[in-house]
């Protein structure tokens, strides 16, 4: 915490509290795995309350700075993955900074909430970025749901509605199913921002998504033969959504695989892409291993199936 704190080396100071959090996060998936209750770190909040008191730091690395790890990066860190104990210890880390450091998240947010009107100069999406790094924090306090609907009204400029919209799905609000349709009313005619969307449901965590994911397969922007379409909800919710995709009794990977064999008779290359989010297969437990390799060997039965697809499923079978 000590070198985090006062180290004049801004990169230095980003990649000590990115390995902080790292090991704290870890650490408490262990402690989840033997039946213990999770503990907040007190030198993680120092270190935290360090980096955001430094009122002369670059915006952006302050951004990437109080940013936890993501979950994927956090999994290559283990020899068998813990996709549930993963998400959980990250959240718990997550709400416990939010609500051990809220004003110091507030005063960062209040201030770089200007008003001022949107410009893509470097500065300023620099500002952007931690201003919304600040409301994801925020979105675990009381204050948070209110931040982010007034955000959504006020904003010029899609990265700040994403990232309230966003926030309020994460956390379950009341709020987000209003804001996702006052969205797609404004912007169903554009089909890129309809893709942003798309995906920014496709990646919420949890067993339920996959029905979230099913519904929208039959709205009317979405196509199963447009590419782009594909990745942004398929494509999220398979490779960017670890406790959705592998949910526990394997209700994610037959959708999947059955979307691979879908795709591949009308996209062999979009299918190919897909077909890689089982590559991993044996990184996970047991049970999760057995449920993707029936899925894996269900699609490499299929008569016909393109070379592509064939190869990748085949090389992730025999890995």
């Amino acid at each position: 915490a000590t070198l985090i704190e006062f180290d004049s080396d801004a990169f230095v100071r980003w990649d000590a509290a990115q390995r902080m959090a790292v090991r704290t996060i870890l650490e408490q998936c262990r402690r989840r795995a033997n039946g213990l209750e999770f503990q907040l770190d007190s030198a993680l909040v120092k270190a935290f309350r360090g980096i955001l008191a430094d009122q002369q730091a670059d915006p952006a690395l302050l951004a990437e700075a109080i940013t936890l790890p993501a979950e994927d990066y956090l999994a290559e860190q283990m020899k068998v993955v813990d996709v549930d104990g993963i998400h959980a210890a990250r959240r718990f880390i997550h709400i416990g900074l939010a609500c051990r450091l809220e004003s110091l998240f507030a005063e960062h947010y209040a201030a770089l909430n200007d008003g001022a009107v949107y410009r893509k100069s470097a500065v300023a999406m620099a500002r952007r970025s931690l201003k919304n790094t600040c409301l994801s924090y925020l979105l675990e306090t009381e204050s948070g749901e209110s931040l982010a609907t007034i955000q959504i009204k006020s904003s010029d400029n899609m990265t700040d509605t994403l990232a309230a919209i966003r926030g309020l799905i994460f956390i379950d609000s009341p709020c987000a199913d209003r804001a996702l349709a006052e969205f797609e009313n404004k912007w169903i005619d554009d089909a890129l921002v309809m893709d942003k969307w798309f995906a920014i449901q496709a990646s919420k965590p949890g067993e339920k998504t996959i029905e979230v994911i099913r519904t929208l397969m039959g709205h009317p922007a979405f196509s199963i033969t447009n590419p782009n379409k594909v990745r942004s909800l398929i494509g999220i919710f398979s490779m960017d959504n670890p406790t959705g995709f592998h949910v526990a009794d394997g209700t994610a990977y037959r959708f999947h695989a059955d979307r691979v064999i879908e795709l591949d008779s009308l996209n062999p290359q979009v299918a190919s892409r897909m077909a890689s989010a089982f590559n991993q297969w044996k990184r996970f437990d047991d049970s999760r291993q057995a449920l993707m390799k029936n899925e894996l060997e269900r699609i490499a039965a299929v008569d016909g199936l393109s070379p592509g697809v064939f190869e990748i499923i085949s090389k992730a079978i025999g890995a």
